[in-house]
């Protein structure tokens, strides 16, 4: 991670964040994030995402799927912890909205868990954001129908997303999650944010400041801003709330389709939040398992792997104290170390 000049007022809050365990987690993923964007610009013209690097652990050169680049298998890889192709995989490679009665299991022919089961059924709330209606895929796949039975102590339902929104207006979204997590805070909760991945396609993934795509990504520090006030600013929340933050896939041109793409697949990948060390490369610390590929494309065979999307199911449920996602193959040891 290519970190930024320190700035000592933020690291100041870094202590107190590990007074309590964390109970509550966001899950942030920014479509079409490109990491350069982000360097690219001054820690003053994005003091959240600034916030977010050096209160928290993270790298620029994290990994999304081997195979795919795009969105909705990505973000099935992000909450199945499974990579896309092949026998261990959850096999889904469409990126259009889902046919009626379409799941994971119709598409698998096998049931495919998600980071939500694991939540669920420890009894935990859980809540999912998307600014696509093409995730109506999760809303189908775990829904009280499709969802798998409950055998993990009592018995909570099948209906694995306890609250499902969606609204193209990522303003108005991220809003409504923090209105939602004032009054009843789910302790998982998932967003994902579009606006990168919209201005990518239509304008180009150009990350000079003042291009249209870094216009668009100081909207989504605004967001992340939001965020970051609920947690503030909430009794509940403040002290015992992390964030998981990545992406789907980068971008080039008007495009990203492309696997082999280093600017289509380097992504970034942050943990903010109680006992985590602020500034910490996650290579760093975590030299024995993961590796730093470097601008390399290592597919799932390679040892160490780099750190990928595909992780963030599962830290998720590390940071709640929860054990992996059944059936997934990626961070399923939950080994990956957010702080000394």
């Amino acid at each position: 991670m290519t970190f930024l000049r320190l700035l000592p007022a933020l690291l100041l809050g870094v202590a107190g964040l590990a007074a309590e365990p964390v109970r509550y987690v966001i899950h942030v993923s920014v479509d079409g994030l490109r990491t350069a964007a982000v360097t690219a610009l001054s820690a003053t013209s994005l003091p959240n995402f600034t916030r977010l690097r050096l209160q928290g652990a993270g790298t620029d050169n994290a990994r999304c799927d081997f195979d795919f680049s795009i969105t909705l298998p990505n973000h099935t890889t992000q909450l199945t912890g499974r990579g896309i192709a092949g026998p261990a995989g959850h096999n889904w490679s469409n990126n259009t909205d889902p046919a009626p009665g379409q799941t994971l299991a119709t598409n698998k022919g096998a049931y495919i868990a998600g980071v939500f089961d694991v939540a669920h059924d420890h009894g935990l709330r859980t809540a999912a954001y998307v600014s696509k209606s093409k995730f109506a895929l999760f809303a189908a796949s775990w829904d009280a129908a499709n969802g798998a039975p409950d055998t993990t102590g009592p018995d909570h339902g099948r209906n694995k997303i306890d609250l499902y929104r969606h609204d193209g207006n990522t303003a108005a979204l991220v809003a409504q999650l923090a209105a939602d997590q004032r009054a009843q805070p789910a302790r998982y909760a998932f967003l994902h944010l579009t606006d990168l991945d919209s201005v990518g396609h239509a304008l180009g993934w150009d990350p000079t400041p003042g291009s249209p795509y870094s216009n668009a990504l100081l909207r989504i520090d605004n967001e992340l801003g939001v965020l970051f006030r609920l947690v503030d600013e909430s009794p509940a929340l403040a002290g015992r709330t992390a964030i998981v933050f990545t992406a789907d896939h980068g971008g080039f041109e008007k495009n990203h389709g492309d696997p082999t793409l280093a600017v289509d697949y380097t992504i970034p990948f942050y943990v903010w939040g109680p006992g985590v060390t602020g500034g910490a490369d996650l290579y760093a610390l975590n030299p024995a398992t993961r590796a730093n590929p470097g601008s390399g494309r290592p597919g799932y065979d390679a040892g160490p792997q780099p750190i990928r999307n595909g992780e963030a199911g599962n830290v998720c449920l590390q940071l709640l104290g929860l054990g992996p996602i059944p059936g997934s193959t990626i961070g399923a040891a939950q080994d990956l170390a957010v702080g000394r």
